[in-house]
């Protein structure tokens, strides 16, 4: 049995995503990140950097989203693109731009207890970029590795649903917010990003 560990984080919901696409069967168990329960001595047992996600498979423990990702995506054969160095070319996009920057933009507008404008600015401002940069990819092609939903795509879409963290709206990338409404109409996207049931991050 696959079992996942996860909450309501974004990079959780990238694999809980692709568990449902991929129609695998799997058990949860909620980690929540506001209690600090990824740092229990089970999660790092698991995870040694302490971070969620993670996915237990065949007995061995897989950490970053991004590992778990292609190594679904291998094992079973699917959501790797037409093209897989254009798959992983956009992945990385997502997996060290667009989830950092939205990260470091929600930190300086909301978390933080002083929020220097100067902070605020250039992380907003690295946000606009990749969208911007993802906007034009999608004036192009439906999917970020061209004509069917990869892997890319789902390292994508839940930061992307977090946009209000970092101010912005979609409006200004409609390229963007088209496909934000495609990959938004899939079954597997809409399970996976409730996954687990109740998890909250407030």
């Amino acid at each position: 049995m696959r079992h996942f560990y996860g909450w309501a984080t974004p990079n959780s919901q990238r694999v809980s995503i692709m568990l449902e696409e991929c129609g695998l069967e799997y058990a949860v168990t909620g980690v929540n990140i506001r209690a600090r329960q990824q740092f229990a001595p089970e999660i790092l047992a698991l995870n040694p950097y302490g971070k969620i996600p993670i996915l237990v498979e065949d007995g061995r423990p897989i950490f970053e989203s991004g590992a778990i990702l292609l190594h679904l995506a291998e094992r079973h054969g699917v959501l790797l693109g037409e093209d897989r160095t254009t798959t992983l070319s956009w992945l990385m996009v997502a997996l060290t731009s667009l989830g950092p920057f939205t990260g470091q933009a929600h930190h300086w507008t909301e978390l933080a207890p002083e929020k220097p404008e100067a902070a605020r600015a250039h992380t907003t401002a690295l946000v606009d970029r990749v969208y911007r940069l993802l906007d034009a990819r999608l004036a192009e092609v439906p999917y970020l590795a061209g004509a069917t939903c990869s892997i890319a795509d789902i390292a994508a879409y839940p930061w992307v649903a977090k946009h209000g963290w970092a101010g912005r709206t979609l409006a200004p990338t409609p390229h963007l917010a088209a496909w934000f409404d495609r990959m938004g109409a899939r079954p597997a996207v809409q399970r996976g990003m409730v996954v687990p049931a109740g998890a909250r991050l407030e």
